[in-house]
């Protein structure tokens, strides 16, 4: 593969879902051939992280990198140093502005990925600008979903070359438990009872991902299902207004908030729940969209039925009907209603399960796009 200089705010230690899509495919690189630039995340943390890393990793001394003169020098100075080939934006804005500056001496090839925020850019005239210069200064942007693509193709411009380019699932690490008592191990570190019928909701706290709803909809939920149990799991700045709104509606003791939740726990978790519902909406007139949600995937792969929010991409995660339900994220009576239909038929909602784990199987493996990626950063004559 061609040598590659990865430029990203968004990479680990830090938390996030733009932050394991990055981390994901770089396991599909030649870590002898790979060079990360990126901000720093908690000096001792990011250290240690750092550490374990097969690649080279530079850190500059700030929490964000933004396409500023010393951060385009940095960036100018390890292309020269790595002589690296391919340059590649972890998020196209706003960092790939800086495609322009950095097309010299032994680069060939530059790629810029996107997510979903690009969606929000595209739709102010400054920023819309800025995604028309990474359009013609770029060689490839990548795509998460067919709905990002159609909402922000044409602010790139007739130059860019949009390639699909979604994120995948490690389906030997997120697959069905099937000890019962690892299981219960899980809930049992996490207060759930093992007779609770345990929705999950793993993700940031922030609105766009409808734990609001979620918890509207729980005192609807345990009217029919009177065992359930709501875990929220991560962190974010929602969660003081989550906490009061739980009150508010009387779940307090059947709302669970587990904080940052540990790496190894992430998957306990999912073979723990019974549903995963993340009803996410889109917000402030477009501009906060889901983008994909691999989220959602990740349940599938672990046999978990899913409750998806009509937002964005997140949608095309799921096969409405069959490895879940998609739903209006903006209102908690569907959420409730949805959450009920899969909690109240255990064969439907093991049928969704397994239906989930084969979808997953199919078409979501990290195998065949890590294998995609890497032919993505190799330049075009090769």
């Amino acid at each position: 593969m061609a040598r590659t200089l990865l430029i990203t705010n968004d990479y680990p230690p830090r938390p996030g879902g733009i932050q394991s899509y990055i981390e994901s495919y770089l396991r599909y690189l030649d870590a002898e051939d790979v060079c990360v630039l990126t901000s720093t995340f908690g000096e001792e943390e990011s250290a240690a992280y750092d550490a374990a890393r097969p690649y080279t990793v530079r850190r500059m001394p700030t929490g964000m990198l933004l396409p500023t003169p010393n951060v385009i020098a940095e960036a100018q100075r390890l292309v020269d140093e790595w002589q690296a080939e391919t340059v590649w934006f972890g998020a196209a804005a706003p960092l790939a502005v800086m495609s322009g500056a950095l097309r010299r001496g032994s680069v060939r090839h530059i790629v810029a990925s996107t997510h979903g925020h690009e969606v929000g850019w595209s739709m102010l005239p400054p920023s819309r600008a800025a995604l028309r210069y990474i359009g013609d200064h770029t060689d490839a942007v990548t795509f998460v979903s067919e709905y990002t693509r159609q909402r922000f193709s044409a602010a790139f411009g007739p130059r860019a070359r949009l390639i699909h380019q979604p994120g995948g699932v490690d389906v030997e690490r997120f697959a069905p438990e099937t000890d019962r008592s690892a299981i219960e191990a899980t809930r049992s570190r996490y207060s759930i009872g093992s007779e609770a019928k345990m929705i999950l909701c793993l993700s940031r706290l922030v609105p766009r991902k409808g734990q609001d709803k979620l918890i509207a909809a729980l005192p609807k939920i345990r009217a029919r299902i009177p065992g359930a149990v709501l875990v929220l799991a991560g962190g974010g700045p929602y969660r003081a207004t989550l906490e009061k709104l739980a009150e508010r509606h009387g779940v307090t003791d059947h709302v669970i908030f587990t904080g940052r939740v540990p790496e190894d726990d992430v998957v306990k978790l999912h073979q723990a729940a019974d549903v995963f519902a993340m009803p996410a909406r889109t917000r402030g007139a477009g501009l906060d969209v889901e983008g994909l949600g691999i989220v959602y995937l990740e349940a599938s792969a672990c046999g978990v039925p899913v409750v998806a929010g009509r937002s964005g991409g997140a949608p095309e995660t799921v096969l409405d009907g069959q490895t879940g339900l998609v739903v209006d994220g903006s209102q908690s009576r569907p959420v409730a209603e949805a959450l009920i239909e899969i909690l109240d038929d255990d064969a439907r909602a093991r049928s969704m399960g397994r239906a989930g784990r084969e979808w997953v199987l199919g078409k979501w493996s990290w195998d065949e796009l890590g294998n995609r990626m890497r032919e993505v950063l190799l330049p075009w004559d090769d």
